[in-house]
């Protein structure tokens, strides 16, 4: 757990990784940021379904690459 700035009420710490694309981030930044947003009271159906669309794409991008190197050497 992050620590608490004292500012009168409890406001979590703000990370830099909270404002950047998710597709920026490597997987543990991003699932640790996604847990950082629902303990902060975002929507955690929409937090999962980001991050598993986000981590779907780039699996299939890493696939269709090497399925493409694949086809040149043939």
């Amino acid at each position: 757990m992050r620590p608490v700035v004292p500012s009168g009420g409890d406001v979590p710490e703000h990370d830099p990784e909270d404002d950047m694309p998710l597709a920026e981030l490597d997987a543990r930044a991003r699932a640790d940021a996604a847990l950082r947003r629902i303990r902060a009271g975002a929507d955690p159906t929409s937090e999962a379904f980001d991050l598993a669309n986000t981590m779907n794409d780039e699996a299939v991008g890493r696939f269709t690459a090497a399925v493409r190197r694949l086809l040149r050497r043939s």
